[in-house]
């Protein structure tokens, strides 16, 4: 059978769920009967491809179909089978020694193989391959890119032996790699030029939240979340590659085998995962803040409410004191009525008996002062809830809400600053574990990130600095762009052609970013255990 390098790790989707196992493990579930032709596949980082697409595999599946025993895996390492040195003398400058052909053609056996699947690693002749134009071979089991034998195995020897020697020779994360960050996206012009547009487009398409209506609303938010799918799904990608070794690689996505899942789907998850583990505790107590202000504001409006409710209750009491009174005096002309009839009977000789005494049942001038004053208050807080409040009420409510703000807002203050630092300072690391982990899990786990910081050490700053560096350069960039086209600025929808042009400047510095993670990652591959 074909040559395979059995530790290469293999996964298998089936029933719902995802297994990883080796070469020939994923053949003994073949045999038994776990795997089907129709279960997707990849091996390592690659494409998923259905099992029964997969050259390496067929054997085991027609084996199993014609109830024979399965063929041997014959078990070699990927340079051997890629024909590639193994040793460094091997090479001349840092470069590969001729490399040879591959084997046999996965569909016509008898003829020398040509091209290799950078996906399913299927190889061909000349004849397999769809071919567009002169150069773009496509792969006719699962669609993807086909390249050269040979410069596949150049690629590979290449990353593996500056996978080896990079440490030997000192190499270490600096700003010669910042450099080669700058120049890295202007290797691919096409890609560039039609990334930066469509960015700049979907960024432009986020202004429709200045011209109202819901359905225009759902339009901006879907131009901005497929504006930073866009920009995350070229830095996830180039992340992985660059982690790997592959330095020479587009930074855009190939989609020769576009996938709804692995181009759209899932970058948006990283994303998110990326923006939760770096900005959520910002945005939490940014919920917080909000809903604190919220009841300052409701407590303000039942304050508001209170002078007509006082009033009333004072109006209603004004009723009740009018009453008690008028009992009161009844009360008193009935005991004087008593008094009076009493003494003309002769009954009480001395009409200054103490048991006969006035009795101080209510004090009218103390109550006519409190219903004056009440009135009063009543009176007052009625005005204030028409023309405004007096400026003795507005010095009170305002001392109390200073005094309520030193309390409450100075902490959620110094909690926003805190979460928003960690969030500028944590976000360079979800990225980077976002790319080299393609993990939705891992990108939400800031323990990996801050692993990923203690591996990297040192470097993490200089990712700091450049990532500051080009901020600062991308917002002075806008700011003269801005001032430039000051002309154009509209009401609700902003400076359009300044925020076009800001976009594409931004979109070059996010892939500038991006290479600077992958340099960073690559350098320090070993610190990270990362896979070659």
């Amino acid at each position: 059978m074909e040559n395979e390098q059995t530790q290469d790790i293999w996964q298998v989707e089936a029933n719902g769920s995802i297994y990883d196992g080796t070469f020939d493990e994923l053949a003994s579930w073949i045999g038994d009967g776990s795997v089907l032709r129709i279960d997707r596949v990849r091996k390592g980082n690659l494409r998923w491809i259905e099992a029964g697409k997969v050259p390496a595999l067929l054997e085991f599946f027609n084996a199993k179909d014609a109830n024979e025993p399965p063929p041997p895996v014959i078990t070699t390492t990927k340079r051997e089978v890629l024909g590639v040195p193994s040793r460094p003398e091997d090479f001349t400058n840092n470069q590969p020694s001729q490399v040879a052909a591959g084997g046999v053609c996965s569909v016509h056996t008898d003829a020398p193989a040509r091209y290799r699947c950078d996906t399913c690693t299927s190889e061909f002749c000349k004849a397999c391959p769809n071919s567009y134009g002169s150069n773009v071979k496509i792969c006719p089991f699962c669609g993807a890119m086909c390249s050269p034998i040979e410069t596949a195995a150049a690629s590979v020897a290449a990353t593996g032996y500056a996978r080896r020697t990079r440490t030997a020779n000192g190499e270490s994360f600096g700003f010669g790699d910042f450099g080669n960050a700058l120049a890295h996206p202007f290797k691919f012009k096409t890609s560039l030029i039609l990334g930066a547009l469509a960015f700049a487009a979907l960024s432009v398409g986020q202004s429709a939240f200045g011209f109202g209506g819901m359905f225009v609303a759902v339009g901006g938010v879907f131009c901005m979340l497929v504006a930073n799918m866009l920009s995350f799904g070229a830095l996830a990608n180039t992340v992985e590659n660059f982690s790997q070794g592959k330095l020479e690689t587009n930074f855009m996505p190939s989609f020769d085998d576009f996938s709804i899942w692995d181009d759209v789907v899932h970058p948006f998850f990283l994303m998110v995962g990326a923006y939760i583990s770096s900005f959520g505790p910002f945005i939490a107590v940014l919920l917080v803040a909000f809903f604190v202000v919220v009841g300052a504001v409701r407590n303000e409006l039942t304050e508001a409410q209170k002078p007509q409710i006082a009033g009333i209750a004072a109006a209603n009491k004004v009723a009740e004191i009018g009453r008690q009174r008028q009992v009161a005096i009844n009360a008193e002309s009935d005991r004087q009525r008593g008094i009076t009839a009493a003494a003309d009977s002769g009954e009480v000789t001395d009409i200054n008996d103490k048991d006969y005494e006035p009795n101080a049942i209510y004090d009218e001038e103390k109550e006519f002062e409190n219903i004056q004053q009440m009135i009063a208050e009543s009176r007052k807080q009625n005005l204030e809830s028409t023309i405004g409040k007096a400026p003795d009420t507005k010095a009170a409510e305002q001392k109390a809400m200073l005094q309520s703000l030193l309390s409450k807002g100075l902490v959620l203050l110094l909690l926003l600053a805190v979460t928003f630092l960690w969030g500028i300072f944590y976000y360079p690391a979800a990225c980077a574990v976002a790319g080299y982990t393609r993990s939705f899990m891992a990108a939400i786990n800031p323990l990996v990130g801050l692993d990923t910081i203690k591996r990297l050490g040192g470097t993490y700053v200089l990712i700091l600095i450049m990532s500051l560096l080009l901020v600062v350069a991308t917002a002075f960039v806008g700011g003269i762009f801005s001032t430039l086209l000051a002309a154009f600025d509209m009401p609700s929808v902003g400076n359009i052609p300044a925020t076009f042009l800001t976009s594409i400047v931004s979109f070059y510095t996010y892939v500038v970013f991006a290479c600077v993670l992958g340099y960073a990652l690559f350098k320090k591959a070993e610190d990270l255990d990362l896979p070659s």
